[in-house]
């Protein structure tokens, strides 16, 4: 067990957000200029510390709302989790070219001290909201953490007696660490602002030493990328077996070639809206099934890595030894955001020993996002897959040269 204090901007930014949902750095009043920025709950007191430092550096009045990001209503600037920022960077609301992570937060369990005589009176385990914590809520139900109050205030959370929330909204008791997936906070300007200097302004600040400082410690960095295979020995899928997509997919999205999941990673942006090559949207559940060419056995850590553009939504992978199946569930609408280096997706690992499989060389990928299709507002709705890799491929198989199965 460890105890963490409460961070040095928390106890103000808690009680602002007690009172209203908007709230202005103090030193801003004097100034006419001025700069929106929405940001989720989790983010607003590591932001605070940084937004006043900007507005004493330039004088520029900063109006900060706390909500989910999307929608951004008037704001200049969103700060969001991957998975909130979604549909704001594949629809072009936000714009992508300006996007950048300002670190990671941890969740944490929090309970009462150990020795307080109120611990019984504690109630059920406040947890966040929204699509942010649908990762978190999940890890409560397979943990066994009995009843949960969901809710989407950082002031309600913060007074909880048991909780698990993001270590930024943590208030007093014992704490923990969790496997919960840590928040990433992304910061991008809106596309279209009437105050698009501003943002740039602020999103300049906010990158550069000065902006860093201010953050301090309540942002961590990257977690520690996790080992491949060279790229000049790695193994990725060679062939499409078989794939689907829904009707409405395939009517809507731009991006439906399954030939795209093939090789390397190589998904790129074009600049501006929707202007991507590399990559096959899965749709509305919609599946890619892929020949790896050579076995894939089941080693020490992941054995597969799939490459996902967009965010981090999430991956359902099957596996098995033969192309009709049957296929075994190795990892279930699996969060697909991890950073890789010097690659424009990001990346989700499958481990097949989850699957009790000790070999494969079949893969079937599908979309765990499961948006609605006609909601979507995007033409690459659904999971966009970019590459799907072998972490353990032996050498008995011969790579396959790269080919699509042909579908009517």
């Amino acid at each position: 067990m460890i105890r963490i204090r409460p961070w040095p901007a928390f106890a103000a930014v808690l009680a602002l957000l007690a009172r209203a949902d908007v709230w202005v750095p103090a030193a801003a009043a004097a100034s006419a200029d001025e700069v929106h920025v929405r940001t989720s709950a989790a983010f607003a007191p590591c932001l605070a510390p940084a937004l006043d430092a900007f507005t004493r550096a330039t004088g520029m009045r900063v109006v900060v709302t706390v909500a989910e990001p999307d929608p951004p209503l008037d704001a200049d600037v969103v700060v969001g989790d991957d998975s909130e920022m979604t549909r704001l960077l594949e629809g072009g609301t936000a714009d992508l070219s300006s996007a950048f992570d300002l670190g990671y937060v941890p969740w944490v369990l929090v309970s009462p001290a150990p020795g307080d005589a109120t611990a019984s009176e504690a109630g059920p385990v406040a947890v966040l909201g929204g699509a942010a914590g649908r990762e978190a809520r999940e890890w409560l139900g397979k943990n066994g953490h009995g009843a949960v109050g969901v809710m989407r205030g950082g002031a309600e959370l913060g007074r909880a007696r048991r909780a698990l929330v993001p270590r930024s909204l943590a208030g007093r008791g014992e704490t923990r660490a969790t496997g919960v997936r840590p928040l990433v906070a992304v910061a991008a300007a809106i596309a279209g602002s009437p105050r698009r200097a501003a943002a740039q302004k602020l999103l300049a600040f906010l990158r550069g030493p000065e902006g860093r400082r201010a953050l301090g410690s309540c942002f961590d960095a990257a977690p520690a990328a996790a080992t491949a295979p060279a790229r000049a020995a790695a193994v990725y899928a060679q062939a499409v077996v078989d794939w689907w997509l829904p009707q409405c997919t395939l009517a809507h999205n731009r991006y439906n070639d399954p030939a795209e999941v093939l090789g390397p990673p190589d998904a790129v942006n074009l600049g501006g809206v929707d202007n991507y090559q590399g990559f096959m949207s899965l749709g509305e559940g919609g599946y890619v099934t892929v020949d790896m060419g050579a076995t894939i056995a089941d080693g020490p850590g992941p054995d597969i890595r799939v490459f996902q553009t967009t965010s981090n939504e999430p991956v359902t992978v099957y596996a098995s030894t033969a192309p009709g199946g049957p296929f075994a569930l190795i990892g279930l609408r699996v969060s697909c955001g991890v950073r890789t280096p010097g690659v424009f997706s990001n990346h989700c690992d499958f481990d097949l020993h989850d699957g009790g499989v000790a070999a494969a060389r079949y893969l079937k990928v599908e979309d765990g996002e499961i948006y609605p299709c006609l909601a979507g507002g995007t033409v690459t709705e659904g999971a966009d897959i970019d590459a799907v890799q072998a972490l353990s491929a032996t050498t008995a198989s011969r790579p396959a040269p790269l080919a699509l199965l042909s579908r009517p």
